[in-house]
């Protein structure tokens, strides 16, 4: 974590260290919610939060620093013996990011369409309880990841806007191993 701070705090001082044409600051908070069910007994259910704030040293570039709080729960019977078992696993993210984000249409545009890439800091923690018996947690070692995603803002005023975006975290499963974990997310985007 010390080093995505050094690497964090050097790359705004350089940031605003450069002459700058328009200098203004975003302020974003989106969710996303989706729940898939088999049957009665069988479901998951996640959702996810994020925090997010932009420096914009030019009219269609910035620094997007941002929190995302996630949740994670699947209910599930075991059929395997004369017995069914309910198993219920809880998985907790929390995701600290750093991107660049390019506009790509000026500041004065009602549609600004986005991209953006940097980098993350995950932590995981994974709770496992079968009915009757004491949880088991796992919890992986925490890593940076690299980081991407697309987007849209239609700004309803001059300075609200709703945004939505399609975000890839390459996560860290071991030392070995990544997956991608892809998020949609509706908010809504206010000029400070």
């Amino acid at each position: 974590m010390n080093r995505f701070v050094v690497i964090f705090c050097s790359s705004l001082l350089l940031f605003f260290s450069i002459s700058a044409k328009a200098v203004y600051v975003e302020l974003g908070i989106n969710y996303a919610y989706k729940k898939s069910t088999y049957d009665s007994l069988n479901n998951t259910e996640q959702q996810s939060t994020t925090g997010s704030l932009s420096f914009y040293a030019w009219e269609q570039l910035g620094i997007e620093l941002s929190y995302t709080n996630g949740l994670y729960v699947q209910k599930a019977k075991s059929y395997g013996s004369s017995v069914a078992l309910q198993r219920t696993t809880t998985q907790y993210s929390d995701i600290y990011g750093a991107d660049l984000i390019y506009l790509l249409t000026g500041k004065q545009s009602r549609f600004q369409p986005f991209i953006k890439g940097g980098a993350a800091y995950i932590r995981k923690k994974q709770v496992v309880q079968d009915d009757g018996q004491p949880a088991n947690e796992a919890v992986p070692p925490a890593g940076m990841a690299p980081s991407y995603g697309v987007g849209l803002k239609y700004f309803l005023t001059e300075s609200l806007a709703i945004r939505a975006g399609y975000d890839v975290i390459r996560t860290p499963i071991d030392s070995s191993t990544t997956v991608d974990d892809v998020t949609g997310r509706v908010g809504l985007s206010w000029i400070l």
